[in-house]
């Protein structure tokens, strides 16, 4: 095990271009496990995996593969913005249902710690309190699933993603986050990672990396493609090193895809990592 252990996502594997088949994790993964070495892996949930739960479930724990962190559908917080500005409780309940089915999940392959958007879609952070008022509730059932809850600061379009979290800090005290580098480079806030007082200590739990080009802050064309580590503008060797020398105590994710229409680039994946496994030492 690592100082800082070192998870790859599923996300970087399984998309559209493939069908959602999470069938690739078992194909990939456990090589890609052993070689770097990696010390778990990150669940990507996704609506296609909704109705095979169980099955699912089964063939990745059947797999002896290691699940220390699963991340919420990232529609939950799209219909929790868009209930709150709508007034939509038919939405709001469909959350709290996909959320109930990803913490269960999450128990099934025994994560610990539940990675949700807490707030995204058209309507993004626009009605923040709306979002919030579910916040007591989303913990509780996660803790009922043994999962602890980590908010992340997903782009917005009303604040932005270190004044939400700020609010948050105020509210829920004990609340801890993840910290997405290349989220933090679109809204121009790499440097809250290692200046922002609260979020140094034991509040920043998981960090997760993929890259970002140059470009105007607040673009959201830049968001896509999801650039590997070296390919957009973030020093990963100088905000690694800082992590190291602040005693950071959180986890680390690499979320930069390699899903193509042909396959999958499995050494520009490995190399990711590798870079990632050197300077985190």
């Amino acid at each position: 095990m690592s100082a800082i252990p070192l998870y790859c996502s599923t996300g970087t594997i399984i998309g559209r271009v493939n069908g959602y088949n999470y069938r690739h994790i078992l194909q990939i993964m456990p090589a890609l496990c052993e070689a770097i070495p990696l010390d778990g892996l990150e669940l990507m949930m996704l609506p296609a995996f909704l109705d095979r739960l169980p099955e699912m479930a089964r063939e990745l724990s059947d797999a002896g593969l290691r699940f220390p962190i699963i991340h919420a559908d990232k529609e939950i917080g799209t219909h929790l913005s868009t209930g709150a500005a709508t007034q939509d409780s038919a939405l709001c309940a469909d959350a709290l249902s996909i959320w109930d089915k990803n913490c269960t999940m999450g128990e099934r392959i025994s994560a610990k710690q539940i990675v949700i958007h807490l707030w995204g879609g058209l309507d993004s952070d626009a009605h923040l309190e709306g979002n919030l008022r579910y916040l007591d509730r989303l913990r509780a059932r996660a803790a009922d699933s043994g999962l602890e809850v980590l908010i992340e600061n997903v782009p917005c379009t009303t604040a932005d993603p270190m004044a939400n979290l700020a609010v948050i800090h105020a509210a829920f005290p004990d609340q801890r986050f993840v910290f997405d580098t290349r989220f933090a480079a679109f809204h121009g806030q790499l440097a809250a990672l290692t200046e922002t007082p609260w979020l140094i200590g034991d509040r920043l739990a998981h960090i997760h990396i993929s890259d970002l080009r140059e470009g105007e802050v607040r673009d959201f064309s830049r968001l896509r493609p999801i650039l590997h580590p070296g390919e957009g503008k973030i020093d990963f060797p100088a905000l690694t090193a800082d992590l190291l020398a602040r005693g950071y105590a959180g986890s680390v994710t690499l979320e930069s895809p390699v899903m193509h229409e042909g396959g999958f680039a499995v050494e520009k994946l490995a190399a990711s990592l590798s870079l990632l496994r050197r300077l985190l030492g």
